[in-house]
């Protein structure tokens, strides 16, 4: 799922981190040394990518403490919006949260978050760019040496077997269009409109009988690790650890097929003031150029990784943050369905 950017790559996307939390106008030694004076109880970071916890932990979480005496702990988030909201009100709140950037946005546009500086690359200001991700047809070597697309995964007479799918619309909705012959350019039109979600939900329908979901990078690489589905959809990094290059008979990963997008960072919004400066000065370390460089070494199967493989389809942040609320209401609804 996470596609590690090289250090050049890195010096290009800095300064937009940078620029996204300006709004801290204390230099970074200035709020060093104010935070070794005053610290309050430890700051919260929710994150909906546990596979990233040590290497955050590290890079991150330690050195901030380390350099402030500020305690930082981590939690585990569904990514679930009501969530947010129930944290973000009550005392002892989450302080920071890292996911999916549809899932930062829409919590930006209730207000769940704080709006920051606007970047190049995040003109609204909705959260901190994190890390580019992809989810991947992963698939069972032992049955197949040739990599499986979108369209094998609907086939299920040549390839009989489970398929493992995210239980949520977004990439899931895409892979449905690209699998009925949707040229990739196409995709967001056709999902803009009511014929076009139909014709997403008509070919997740001939497939529903064979589909395992899952909601985590865990559960989609548990699927394919413990052989419950033949296929998948996958986030890389969940299943490259379960695919060295040149092994057999393990899993194999196709990121010619691979759709794209962020992780952000943001500041929770409802905090006391106190702890709300705390978690401002905690997003300002993150995106420091050593701290960033810190966590690509961190991350051991992905930061020896090359450029990024090209993706077929990079998601739509702006589509999903107007329609993800009504096809996540029409999603569940065709879950429920009976048969």
């Amino acid at each position: 799922m996470f596609q590690i950017v090289s250090r050049r790559a890195l010096s290009t996307i800095l300064p937009g981190l940078l620029a996204a939390v300006i709004a801290l106008p204390v230099p970074w030694a200035g709020v060093q040394a104010a935070a070794r004076i005053h610290h309050g109880p430890a700051l919260v970071v929710a994150s909906t990518e546990p596979m990233l916890d040590q290497a955050q932990k590290v890079a991150f979480f330690q050195p901030f403490t380390q350099a402030t005496g500020q305690v930082v702990t981590r939690r585990a988030w569904t990514g679930g919006l009501p969530d947010l909201e129930s944290h973000g009100v009550q005392a002892g709140a989450w302080s920071l949260v890292f996911a999916e950037d549809s899932t930062i946005r829409a919590a930006c546009v209730q207000g769940l978050v704080v709006h920051l500086a606007g970047s190049a690359t995040n003109p609204d200001g909705c959260g901190t760019p994190g890390l580019a991700t992809q989810v991947v047809v992963a698939w069972d070597q032992t049955w197949r040496d040739t990599a499986p697309r979108w369209n094998d995964f609907w086939d299920v007479v040549r390839f009989p077997g489970k398929r493992g799918l995210r239980r949520d619309p977004r990439t899931t909705l895409e892979i449905a269009l690209l699998a009925d012959g949707v040229p990739p350019d196409q995709v967001y039109g056709q999902l803009a409109t009511p014929q076009g979600v139909d014709r997403a939900f008509r070919k997740l329908s001939q497939l529903r009988p064979y589909i395992t979901w899952w909601s985590t990078a865990n559960e989609a690489a548990s699927l394919l690790s413990r052989k419950q589905v033949l296929m998948g959809s996958a986030p890389l990094e969940a299943v490259s650890g379960l695919a060295p290059p040149g092994a057999q008979g393990r899993i194999g990963i196709n990121t010619d097929m691979a759709l794209s997008y962020d992780l952000s960072w943001a500041v929770v919004a409802g905090q006391p003031a106190g702890q709300l400066g705390r978690s401002r000065d905690l997003l300002h370390f993150i995106v420091q150029p050593d701290r960033q460089g810190a966590f690509m070494a961190a991350v051991p199967a992905l930061a020896a990784g090359s450029a990024h493989p090209a993706a077929l389809l990079p998601m739509d942040v702006q589509f999903w943050q107007v329609h993800y609320a009504p096809l996540s209401r029409r999603f569940e609804l065709w879950l429920h369905k009976a048969g």
